[in-house]
């Protein structure tokens, strides 16, 4: 998701980036930070190739939901960050009903590299978040397979005690209270444009 937004809103943040040699998602994030949470009422639907978990549906579609005059590409990009976690608020909503409450949440992969992105997770789930020094976790994972197939450790669980933490992130409460209003309206928009999304899909097929 983020990578469309780069490609369709950022291209003076690439040309800058390759200018100075940074990053440009570090400077749509740094856009996206000067926005205040919830995108003032902008949502976006990360569904852009289809969605799988919770909802297993291939047509689905992507979409931003309010948009104003008064939104600008900030906004946009703070919502679509707001988007693919209240996706994966989601997936924990069914994960809880099957297993309850987590103990801990492991932030990892690219999205962890954002600080922004990591408190709106902390926020939206209202859980500490805890982040590994390395973002690598499934290679590590990997590895550790690896390394117990050969003998050179006791066992998968033991990889519990070779991960080396690097921070935790606190839950905002004025903000969680707020994302899980907000929620209740994401949560709802999915079934409210379903049968929209086939229509839209059988079109786009040229049936």
């Amino acid at each position: 998701m983020f990578q469309w937004l780069k490609e369709v809103l950022g291209e003076k943040e690439v040309q800058q980036a390759l200018a100075s040699g940074g990053s440009p998602y570090d400077l749509l994030t740094q856009l996206a930070q000067g926005v205040k949470p919830g995108a003032d009422g902008l949502l976006f639907l990360p569904f852009l190739n289809g969605e799988r978990a919770p909802y297993w549906d291939a047509n689905a579609r992507g979409s931003f939901i309010g948009l104003t005059l008064s939104h600008q590409k900030p906004h946009m990009i703070r919502a679509g960050l707001e988007g693919v976690i209240f996706s994966m608020y989601s997936i924990g909503e069914a994960l809880e009903r099957l297993a309850g409450s987590p103990a801990n949440i492991f932030a990892s992969g690219g999205f962890a590299r954002s600080p922004l992105w990591l408190q709106i997770l902390t926020d939206i789930f209202g859980h500490e978040v805890q982040v590994p020094v390395s973002h690598q976790s499934s290679a590590w994972g990997a590895a550790w397979f690896g390394l117990y197939a050969l003998g050179e450790v006791s066992s998968l669980s033991a990889i519990k005690e070779s991960i080396p933490m690097k921070e935790t992130y606190t839950p905002n409460s004025v903000n969680h209270d707020f994302y899980n209003e907000l929620y209740q309206t994401y949560s709802q928009l999915y079934f409210a444009l379903k049968p929209h999304f086939s229509e839209l899909a059988t079109l786009q097929r040229g049936k």
